[in-house]
């Protein structure tokens, strides 16, 4: 080897070695940051159980900056109660708001209730019209002509979604979808309605038939301060999801708008 070559595969040697002590010092400082970040976190959760309010919310706080959804919700939370902070109602939502917009439900849970307290019901639900739509997976069900409709992200199982909300206001009052679990043609026989009632949680189920088809019944509670009415039924395609979720706060504002659009449900999959 020439001496110019061994001088290069030396050269290139200490450049790999001081690459590589670089990049253990960029890894240590991270390892350490994230060690430091998730203890500092820990320990403002601490104090929050044994309500250090005070405490807890100078670490907390300096999370739910940093876009932490559970110190979000923490920090929302403190505000509204006043706990270790002046109450504040602005900055409670604020905070909460980003938390159920990065998808922590609990955080909807205390946003209902301030919106309850500030608007009360609010809401006058009279006369409301209903237009029958027909899908393309094979049921029909009366959809309230006021309300808002969203576009199905997949329409091979999910169909008229529509929802009803205060002007401008992020939190919805009811939501309504259907839903299509395809099963193999003449297959839905060999599915129990009950166990598939039984896999989606805690809940409470009834046998029920709503006139145009039977199935089961199913209420349970969300996260996000809602109440959730479920009929499953079969068809020759598969197992339908017809799924209610309203604002717990306004489930009797909507309880006949709620009976009308289950009642309205049809499978016309023959």
């Amino acid at each position: 080897m020439a001496i110019n070559d061994m001088f290069k595969e030396m050269f290139n040697e200490q450049k790999r070695e001081k690459e590589l002590e670089y990049q253990k010092e960029i890894l240590k400082k991270v390892v350490e940051t994230e060690y430091n970040y998730l203890n500092d976190f820990e320990n403002g959760m601490g104090l929050l159980e044994d309500e250090n309010y005070s405490e807890a919310f100078i670490y907390l706080k300096k999370y739910a900056d940093k876009n932490n959804t559970q110190a979000q919700y923490e920090i929302g939370r403190m505000f509204k109660d006043g706990l270790g902070v002046e109450k504040n109602l602005k900055d409670a939502k604020k905070y909460l708001m980003k938390s159920y917009k990065n998808g922590f439900k609990k955080s909807g849970e205390i946003l209902r209730e301030i919106r309850h307290k500030e608007k009360g019901e609010n809401l006058k639900i009279i006369d409301i019209d209903f237009e029958n739509r027909k899908s393309d997976l094979g049921y029909s069900i009366d959809v309230p002509k006021n309300w808002t409709e969203l576009k199905s992200k997949n329409k091979k199982c999910f169909d008229t979604i529509a929802i009803d909300k205060f002007d401008g206001d992020v939190i919805f009052n009811i939501k309504m979808q259907v839903f299509l679990i395809e099963i193999p043609y003449n297959m839905t026989d060999c599915v129990s309605l009950d166990r598939v009632a039984n896999n989606m949680g805690c809940i409470e189920s009834v046998i029920f038939n709503n006139g145009n088809c039977e199935g089961r019944l199913i209420c349970s509670e969300g996260l996000d301060g809602t109440c959730n009415y479920i009929f499953i039924a079969k068809g020759k395609r598969g197992i339908y999801d017809l799924r209610i979720v309203v604002d717990k706060y306004l489930d009797s504002a909507y309880e006949d708008i709620i009976d009308h659009i289950v009642y309205s449900f049809n499978i016309e999959d023959d």
